[in-house]
């Protein structure tokens, strides 16, 4: 075949379109929320069309905030971890009937979704295709379902308010595997694996630090 030949192959087949903006979803998602309440499922069913990893994001964006939003720690990580851990075993995302009947106030969503843009706008100056056989080599996407699942663990973990940073560290870690998924950006998937076995590191410390501290008080005040 000439090199003519391989010119106009190439030519001809479909170039892939780039992917779309995550603030411009965002600010989509509050129109169609068109001032109103919604359930999870119905904020699943608005995102569908845009693939689970937004869904994913959207839910992690409350534990990136200085001050958590209260009422949705428990039911938002057990989101992203029931989601995360079917896309690690290569199963069609779902949520159970309880979850997707859990109400988000229109005002919370507000707040979530103007954090989220002020986050997102700076990731966009930065995130482009690159590295992409981290996101799409066989496995690879099971792999960072894994991550995201790990990630909704630990922000499970009942740790005291008083520890810092329980929440964001995680919270980190999801929003950067899953806007490496969307923006096709394999460095942002690999800093989501590092943010993610770190946040792991920081737990074990401070369990032992929690520890220590109550074996102290206890031989102090017990004697």
């Amino acid at each position: 075949m000439t090199a003519e030949m391989n010119t106009l192959i190439e030519l001809s087949e479909p170039a892939e379109l780039p992917p779309r903006r995550l603030s411009d979803d965002l600010r989509e998602l509050l129109q169609e929320a068109r001032g109103r309440s919604l359930t999870i499922g119905e904020l699943e069913q608005i995102l569908q069309g845009r693939g689970f990893a937004l869904f994913i994001l959207l839910m992690s964006l409350p534990f990136c905030f200085p001050v958590a939003l209260p009422g949705l720690s428990i039911p938002f990580g057990v989101v992203i971890m029931l989601l995360g851990l079917r896309i690690g075993m290569g199963q069609k995302p779902s949520l159970p009937a309880f979850i997707l009947r859990r109400e988000v106030k229109y005002s919370v969503l507000e707040k979530i979704v103007s954090f989220g843009l002020k986050l997102t706008t700076k990731m966009e100056k930065v995130a482009r295709p690159r590295m992409e056989f981290l996101r799409k080599s066989p496995g690879m996407i099971n792999l960072i379902g894994v991550g995201i699942s790990s990630g909704g663990i630990q922000l499970l973990v009942p740790f005291p308010p008083v520890v810092p940073f329980t929440n964001m560290i995680p919270a980190i870690s999801i929003v950067l595997l899953t806007a490496g998924m969307i923006e096709r950006d394999g460095v942002f998937v690999l800093a989501g694996y590092v943010v993610n076995i770190a946040a792991w590191v920081y737990f074990a410390f401070m369990f032992a630090a929690l520890g220590g501290g109550i074996r102290y008080l206890y031989h102090f005040f017990g004697g």
